[in-house]
């Protein structure tokens, strides 16, 4: 009994290496080696993952600024009230922060740095990554494009500047819906590497795969529904109307303008076609990325020079409210009183007005809160056991913006 066992569990192994096999080869016919091999070595994506693509580099600023500081040392006692689990928890702020993965929490009120604070193996040198909040950055350069004259309008076509979808079904998306995350073209997470989250974020042709998904479904009807395609066209669009890399437009229009102090660094999809990864890839260190924070604060102005036209970010950065429940329905902003527009997130604040934020996988996310005139930038290495961090934020933003 023992060998019929041992010879039906060595059967059944055996089968189950041919079929893994035969898996990965049929999929490195489908898709492609180097896209294979990424999935399977670097599994889910990490903090480190902007070592592990090939990257350009966006040169730091001519005119760098250096921020005023009134560091106040009690913030690092303030008592935080938070959530985990549906559990009320209270802590001492600096506590809070080390035992949550934070890496980097700088805290910027009236233009003046009050906490910069470094955790659990990082500092100011260290360099963190976007992951999403990128998507914030592309839709600034879109408004930058439309500003310099590249494009016409977030109501044209893509069609108008990809002509690859010219006379097809995709000729119907416009621009603004890939902003709003609300076009009709197909969307499907999960399913190893066959699923799309997996494809926008490691195959090795980005700007192919973009091209060439032009899958459109009726079942999303216009609701609000995340796809990694959205940033990648965008991409695209970007190149072809400015004739620029999108990293050589950003440091150009951006980080030489708020003056940036290091350099930072786009990643791409492989060096042999050198795209941007649209939707999750600008590493720098923390420092810096807040500048853009303080920028649209002050209305796209900062460091002495113009960034971004101000109708483009009341524009973009602010949704309806209240929220129609019914536009995110079945999407992670379910319930959550948290309205998406052009790839910013908005929520009320507490003086009747909207703070807005960008968000990234792992809880990176870099907040303002115009009433409060804070901007907060919080990189991770996790979520770190935190229901909601947008409403930590809100409360910090309201306990310094009394002081």
């Amino acid at each position: 009994m023992i060998k019929k066992t041992t010879k039906l569990l060595l059967f059944f192994l055996i089968i189950s290496l041919i079929f893994s096999v035969l898996l990965v080869f049929v999929s490195s016919l489908l898709f492609s080696p180097q896209y294979v091999v990424r999935t399977i070595v670097n599994g889910d994506s990490d903090v480190t993952d902007y070592k592990v693509f090939p990257e350009r580099i966006i040169q730091k600023s001519s005119q760098p600024y250096y921020y005023k500081y009134g560091l106040d040392e009690s913030l690092k006692t303030m008592p935080i009230d938070y959530m985990f689990s549906g559990k009320s928890r209270n802590k001492p702020l600096d506590t809070f922060l080390k035992e949550t993965n934070t890496t980097s929490f700088i805290i910027v009120h009236d233009d003046k740095v009050v906490l910069e604070e470094y955790y659990n193996g990082y500092d100011k040198d260290t360099v963190n990554t976007s992951f999403s909040m990128a998507k914030s950055i592309d839709s600034l350069l879109i408004g930058m494009a439309i500003e310099d004259g590249y494009i016409k309008s977030v109501k044209q076509s893509i069609a108008d500047y990809i002509i690859e979808f010219k006379g097809t079904s995709m000729e119907g998306v416009t621009i603004e819906d890939l902003l709003l995350m609300r076009s009709n073209i197909s969307y499907e997470e999960g399913n190893i590497w066959f699923g799309d989250d997996a494809k926008t974020y490691y195959m090795p042709d980005l700007r192919n795969l973009a091209l060439t998904h032009n899958k459109l479904t009726t079942k999303y009807q216009k609701r609000f529904h995340y796809n990694n395609y959205h940033p990648l066209l965008l991409g695209i669009i970007l190149e072809r109307s400015t004739g620029k890399h999108v990293s050589e437009y950003f440091e150009q229009k951006v980080w030489d303008k708020i003056g940036a102090e290091n350099n930072a660094s786009w990643s791409l999809d492989s060096k042999v076609t050198g795209f941007e990864k649209m939707e999750s890839g600008i590493n720098f260190k923390a420092i810096d990325f807040v500048k853009i924070g303080s920028m649209l604060l002050n209305g796209g102005t900062w460091n002495g020079q113009h960034i971004v036209n101000e109708n483009w970010l009341k524009q973009s950065l602010f949704s309806d409210f209240p929220i129609n429940s019914d536009e995110y329905k079945g999407s992670f902003l379910e319930n959550k009183n948290i309205g998406y527009k052009y790839m910013w997130y908005s929520t009320p604040n507490n003086n009747g007005g909207l703070d807005y934020f960008a968000i990234g996988k792992y809880g990176q996310y870099l907040y303002m809160s115009p009433e409060n005139n804070i901007v907060i930038l919080r990189t991770g290495k996790s979520m770190g056991n935190v229901d909601s961090w947008p409403a930590i934020f809100n409360e910090i933003s309201i306990k310094v913006g009394k002081e």
